[in-house]
């Protein structure tokens, strides 16, 4: 990008070391930590709370860090390790601002890998609130040298709002400068739901973004419609229907009016969708649903005022709705390390931002995030 933008990635990923919990775990959860194992093949497997995944297949791990890869560098092998195959930038902070540097990128916004794969098989919520504490302790370790340039986001399970809130206290005081969460919920319960206000509540008063991302879903989540769809590998693509089920429910709980100062953010599902579903959700507003909703507002509104969305770059969609949806709503992400996007992202938003006028460009490269997150 020209040196004349302010470029800020506002979805990386790092690859977690794979002692993480057991090193930042408290004494009493030490023998349930995650852990990197190998299998009678060699193949390394994750472990949760002394139990094998069963969605993580046998040498799944040494392909996250596998952007631009081809496919048969990603095949399970057990020459292939998750740290031995780990990209330049992925498990080092000073490599990643160096990678910043070459790329003339001011800043990127972290956010886990093994952190988005075990929320899906851990039921117990008190292990849970603990592996989400462990991680935003060493994210903030991982980012505290370079502050200015890496970002560190906390994860947080909804299973205990109270615990939530208290641990999203606790490590923006640590330095995060925002939370997400899974796409699901361990209780089943909708995000805007009202027992998940005091999290909403936190947010608003530490005054920091609350984003929702994708994650691996629970086992038959997304799959009851059809047979035969256990692996979906089009999990990518289908994005978009997972956030925005989430995202509905703020509407349908009144979350905006009750905390209208609350940011949300939508991570890693495209971003173009955003136009068509304002226009169908205030379609419903005004006509058969708008009496049963607790909302002082058309949906649209709030949109344009509380939710921010990230897409990828090479989404040339994009450029044609954000002057109808809000030039200041949108973000760009790079999604590095992780194999489901290709290694040439400046490339692609290069592209991206080609037909945006000075002030729309300038916004979603970089100023957008800046003034989402407050950076």
């Amino acid at each position: 990008m020209p040196s004349k933008d302010i470029v800020v990635d506002a979805d990386g990923h790092i690859l977690e070391p794979p002692d993480l919990w057991e090193k930042y775990l408290e004494a009493k959860y030490q023998p349930h930590s995650i852990k990197v194992v190998k299998n009678e093949k060699g193949l390394e497997c994750l472990q949760y709370d002394g139990k094998l995944s069963q969605m993580a297949q046998p040498g799944f791990l040494a392909a996250l860090g596998g952007m631009g890869k081809e496919q048969d560098q990603l095949r399970p092998d057990a020459e292939r390790t998750y740290v031995g195959s780990a990209p330049f930038g992925s498990m080092d902070a000073r490599e990643r601002v160096e990678l910043l540097d070459r790329e003339n990128l001011a800043k990127a916004v972290l956010y886990p890998t093994l952190g988005i794969l075990w929320e899906a098989e851990v039921e117990d919520v008190e292990l849970s609130q603990a592996y989400c504490r462990a991680y935003n302790r060493w994210i903030a370790d991982f980012c505290r040298p370079y502050s200015d340039r890496l970002i560190p986001i906390a994860h947080l399970s909804l299973g205990d709002p109270q615990a939530a809130a208290a641990e999203l206290e606790r490590a923006v005081k640590d330095g995060c400068r925002g939370a997400f969460v899974a796409p699901f919920t361990i209780t089943h319960k909708p995000h805007g739901h009202p027992d998940h206000d005091p999290v909403f509540a936190m947010a608003e008063k530490l005054d920091v973004p609350f984003a929702i991302h994708p994650t691996f879903e629970p086992k038959g989540l997304n799959r009851a419609r059809f047979h035969g769809m256990e692996r979906m590998p089009l999990l990518g693509v289908i994005a978009s229907q997972i956030l925005q089920q989430p995202l509905s429910t703020f509407f349908q709980f009144g979350v905006f009016d009750k905390f209208p100062k609350l940011r949300v953010v939508i991570l890693e599902s495209g971003s173009s969708w955003l136009g068509f579903w304002m226009d169908r959700m205030d379609e419903g507003y005004e006509t058969w649903i708008g009496g049963t909703l607790p909302l002082k507002k058309k949906p649209s509104e709030y949109v344009r005022k509380q939710v921010w969305i990230s897409g990828d770059p090479d989404e040339q969609a994009t450029a044609y709705v954000i002057d109808y949806v809000g030039r200041d709503r949108f973000f760009w992400a790079s999604d590095f390390p992780h194999p489901d996007h290709g290694g040439k992202y400046l490339d692609a938003l290069e592209r991206m931002v080609a037909p945006m006028g000075p002030e729309a460009r300038r916004g979603i490269v970089g100023q957008n995030v800046i003034d989402c997150y407050k950076l």
